[in-house]
């Protein structure tokens, strides 16, 4: 999990900064820590008062590292762009991490793991199935953690965490890459004259123009008895297809003559 080398303060977003400047802002500087250029992206954080993560990220990561769980759930209720299902399962996650951890320390932590159950799990909109595999580890204790493994335990709870949250509380991986390849992809697929081998640059809008397709009349193929909807040359180019809306095919040699 990669994180910012510096403590930036999450300064408050400056006047007349429009929303897509400020997730342009961070999409870019996640992508300057994945591509190594800490420094450049710690920078880029300071100077335009954007942080990567925003305030409840690292108030949620703080919380979960240290066993806060009343805090927790009061962060995820207050998350705006969230469904109520995907709210429920946040809550879930945090609940049952809780329920696990109090597993884990014996028969001291089985009636405090029962009222988390009772009274933070079960009263969640979430598949029952959830709540019965948890009711059956009361009993077998299955999925208990123990004490030494707690931390490990708490970053994987995150983890999952985030992967509940909408996507504004933490940028997905690659996106800026994504974005950038999607546009490209578009662009090519628009694009009616595409007919270039080269790679498309990112450095201009790509557009093939008509004087790079073939339009001098070189040879005439007068066989097929109605409109021809394809035509490929062989490997070796010494022969073309042509099939027809007369439901014919036709194999032509490089003079002009069908192959036999």
């Amino acid at each position: 999990m990669d994180q910012p080398e510096s403590s930036l303060p999450h300064a408050a977003v400056q006047k007349g900064q429009t929303p897509r400047r400020e997730e342009l802002v961070r999409l870019i500087a996640q992508s300057l820590y994945s591509l190594g250029y800490r420094k450049a992206a710690a920078t880029l954080e300071a100077e335009s008062g954007v942080p990567l993560y925003p305030p409840e990220h690292d108030r949620l990561l703080l919380d979960v590292m240290s066993g806060r769980w009343d805090a927790c759930a009061a962060t995820i209720d207050s998350l705006t762009g969230i469904t109520e299902r995907n709210r429920a399962v946040a809550e879930f996650l945090v609940w049952r991490g809780h329920f696990l951890e109090l597993l884990g320390t014996g028969d001291a932590g089985l009636r405090l793991a029962t009222e988390v159950l009772s009274r933070r799990i079960a009263p969640l909109a979430i598949d029952r199935r959830c709540v019965h595999w948890l009711a059956r580890a009361v009993v077998t204790s299955e999925g208990a953690v123990a004490p030494e493994a707690v931390a490990e335990c708490r970053i994987g709870l995150f983890l999952d965490l985030v992967e509940a949250l909408p996507p504004w509380f933490r940028v997905p991986s690659g996106r800026l890459e994504h974005l950038v390849e999607t546009a490209v992809i578009q662009q090519v697929a628009s694009c009616i004259y595409h007919n270039l081998p080269d790679e498309v640059t990112l450095f201009e809008d790509h557009k093939c123009h008509e004087e790079q397709i073939p339009s001098d009349c070189t040879q005439i193929l007068c066989a097929h008895k109605n409109e021809v909807w394809f035509v490929r040359f062989s490997n070796d180019g010494n022969y073309l297809a042509s099939s027809s809306s007369d439901c014919t095919a036709i194999i032509w040699k490089e003079d002009g003559t069908i192959f036999n």
